[in-house]
């Protein structure tokens, strides 16, 4: 599991990302927040994802940084696990 903290409106919020069945799944429980989303897709249309179901809580600068936040952490332990750093 990865871990990692985003800050919302000065508040450092918990971000938990599992890998389950070629998906990630992403839960934020301090907003009462999860999705899953298909580990395939590509840089944009994980970014695209994650602000899409973030933005039914928070506004379109915080999703945006969520997201820019949780696509780093999930996309560097692909490098991690791949042998590359991107």
């Amino acid at each position: 599991m990865l871990t990692t903290t985003v800050q919302f409106s000065g508040t450092a919020c918990p971000v938990y990302i599992s890998e389950y069945e070629k998906t990630y799944i992403v839960s934020i429980p301090e907003l009462a927040f999860s999705m899953q989303m298909d580990n395939n897709l590509g840089d944009e249309e994980m970014a695209d994802e994650l602000i899409i179901h973030l933005f039914t809580l928070l506004d379109e600068d915080d999703s945006e940084h969520a997201a820019k936040v949780i696509l780093s952490v999930i996309r560097t332990e692909q490098g991690d696990n791949n042998g590359n750093k991107r």
